[in-house]
């Protein structure tokens, strides 16, 4: 009896093809203690006709080996409506064109919030040169007016003394 690995080093194929066949041909398999299948040299034999016929096989050549294999393939073939891939086909363009629809309207109300708030920041900016402009205007009015001082301005009154008694001359109050 043989294991997995030796069949599969001996047959130069994959763990996983070798398991495909045996499952695509209802291989009945002797299995050991661990659960692992055991091939036997009919079991070996028999996979490599199934190699042979499927290396041999081209895609146009029907399965020639149905006395091995036990389920069938059924080809399919596809039929196309082309009423329906024509509807189908105005559906998608449809919805093409509103999605496009759908996009231009979100830029251009994207374009009129930007185009607003940049009319906001204009007449912000304006109304703060205009105040820059009164308060150095201002300025200017008021210099002159520092040159004329007035008899109450120029006197200040008198700054009381104030004694330090001695305790706080010691320590530095």
């Amino acid at each position: 009896m043989n294991s997995t690995t030796t069949v599969t080093k001996l047959l130069g194929v994959s763990r996983r093809t070798l398991m495909r066949w045996v499952s695509q041909y209802d291989m009945e398999l002797e299995k050991n203690e661990l659960g692992h299948y055991q091939f036997s040299e009919d079991d070996i034999e028999k996979i490599r006709q199934i190699q042979q016929q499927t290396l041999h096989q081209t895609p146009q050549q029907p399965d020639t080996l149905d006395n091995i294999r036990k389920g069938s393939f059924k080809r399919m073939t596809t039929t196309i409506d082309t009423t329906k891939f024509t509807e189908i086909n105005n559906r998608v363009d449809e919805l093409e064109r509103r999605i496009r629809n759908k996009a231009d309207d979100v830029v251009s109300y994207q374009v009129l919030q930007h185009r607003r708030e940049m009319e906001e920041l204009t007449s912000t900016i304006q109304k703060l040169e205009q105040r820059i402009d009164e308060l150095e205007n201002g300025q200017k009015r008021e210099a002159p007016a520092k040159d004329q001082l007035l008899v109450f301005d120029s006197i200040s009154a008198p700054k009381k003394t104030r004694k330090k008694n001695l305790i706080s001359s010691i320590f530095g109050f």
